[in-house]
């Protein structure tokens, strides 16, 4: 059993630390803030548009046409296809199912009522009814902000023609006092479902109006909590007669929260420790803990590639967490896991400098939205098969540190609609090659003495 330090707790740092925990290693997340999956959503995007924005129809046959340094193409097809796989054993085994496989982009409906390409989706927001039933009713709820049903409505009428009746119905629950005071997010709304209350709230006002020949697209708002979605969603359509299918919102995103709160579950099942509000700032190497003991001229450069330790601060103090194997998935430069200033870029945990131009201008196009993918946005840690951090000649820099998820280089998330994807495949991959990690640091371990 080997002792594993994951750093970040979103979506790839919670899932590498359930894949090490069953693979049975000594398993300690380090977490500092909230991950991206309250914002980006539950949904897992693997590829959605080539280099010419052309959509991509078949994800793994077109991750197998990729090159180095893509994350994919350091991966290969078949791990990226194994790693969608243990990802929907792992959400099955917590009893909220994903559909969708590595070969086929499914139609995610969105706020604004257009749709886009995702791989792996829960089943509240999957999007056949819409496409299938000659009748579509978009749902609103007064208060509700940052969600417009006529606006919805109005796309879907315009994506459709003719072949759909487009409609807008309003649905009023009954709010605590002082409710109506404030704006409303869909979160008030999923936890307002998962209420007996609620659910009769919502079915009395939509009940008799509404048949099988109809689609009722809402808010992401099947309760809060994944292990109660499907039975919510089951509930209202057999009582209503009809169809329910979720949206894709803008923060708080509530798909999100229900796959955070499942991998934190999960986490926690397997024995794995999350230590909150744990900032890493820094750490040790093998060199710093064995000083003059060196033995051989090769000893110091061997140290230096070890981590021992990783160093948190707050609150006006410091902790040190040692560990056998390091995993890194602090995200990139919007979530302070790349640090950027004027002409340089850097990693700031282990002070790994990122090739950039030192001109600002030629880190991306002159309009955000140019219709091909920007330059800053594949800067990132280079890293080899195994997600070693290397140096410019492929020389491993840190033997028992890998990095998975956005603060790889290579590749356009936002672009591509990969984010969730790569994070998801990465941090499987990562586990998979930690045998051999942990042997390359056992052989430097031995050049020390």
């Amino acid at each position: 059993m080997a002792k594993i330090a994951i750093v970040g707790a979103g979506i790839s740092g919670l899932l590498a630390a359930c894949y090490a925990a069953k693979a049975g290693h000594q398993v300690k997340v380090l977490s500092y803030g909230q991950g991206a999956l309250t914002v980006a959503g539950g949904i897992i995007d693997l590829f959605g548009y080539d280099a010419q924005g052309n959509l991509v129809t078949d994800p793994l046959a077109h991750i197998a046409t990729l090159n180095k340094p893509h994350p994919y193409a350091l991966l290969g097809a078949t791990r990226v296809a194994e790693a969608l796989d243990a990802f929907k054993a792992l959400t099955a085994e917590q009893g909220y199912l994903y559909l969708g496989d590595g070969h086929c982009n499914q139609k995610v409906p969105t706020a604004i009522g257009s749709f886009k390409p995702s791989c792996l989706i829960p089943p509240s927001i999957e999007s056949s009814a819409i496409f299938e039933r000659p009748k579509l009713i978009v749902v609103g709820f007064p208060l509700l902000k940052d969600y417009y049903p006529k606006l919805i409505a109005k796309n879907l009428r315009h994506f459709f023609g003719d072949k759909k009746e487009v409609s807008v119905a309003t649905v009023n629950l009954n709010w605590p006092t002082g409710r109506e005071y404030r704006d409303v997010s869909a979160l008030d709304l999923a936890r307002e479902l998962e209420t007996e209350l609620g659910r009769l709230n919502f079915v009395t006002q939509l009940k008799g109006k509404y048949g099988p020949d109809c689609a009722l697209v809402i808010p992401p708002i099947l309760g809060e909590r994944p292990e109660l979605s499907a039975a919510i969603q089951a509930s209202l359509e057999r009582d209503l007669n009809t169809k329910l299918v979720e949206v894709s919102t803008i923060p708080p995103s509530v798909t999100g929260l229900r796959l955070d709160r499942l991998l934190r579950q999960a986490c926690q099942k397997l024995g794995v420790t999350i230590v909150e509000k744990a900032q890493v700032i820094g750490y040790t190497s093998a060199l710093d803990a064995s000083g003059s003991y060196i033995r051989k001229d090769e000893g110091k450069a061997a140290a230096a590639k070890i981590c021992k330790s990783l160093i948190t601060g707050g609150f006006g103090a410091q902790h040190e967490y040692s560990a056998d194997a390091v995993i890194v998935a602090t995200g990139g430069a919007f979530s302070g896991g790349l640090v950027t200033q004027m002409g340089r870029m850097y990693e700031p945990i282990f002070g790994l400098e990122i090739p950039v131009p030192e001109d600002q201008h030629d880190w991306s196009h002159q309009y955000l939205f140019c219709g091909q993918p920007q330059p800053f946005a594949a800067y990132g840690v280079a890293v080899n098969e195994n997600l070693q951090p290397v140096d410019a000649t492929g020389e491993v820099i840190l033997s028992n540190v890998q990095f998975i998820g956005r603060s790889l280089q290579g590749y356009d998330f936002c672009f591509e609609k990969s984010g969730n994807g790569v994070a998801v495949t990465t941090a499987y991959h990562a586990v998979k090659q930690l045998d051999t990690v942990l042997s390359a640091t056992a052989a430097l371990n031995a050049q020390l003495f």
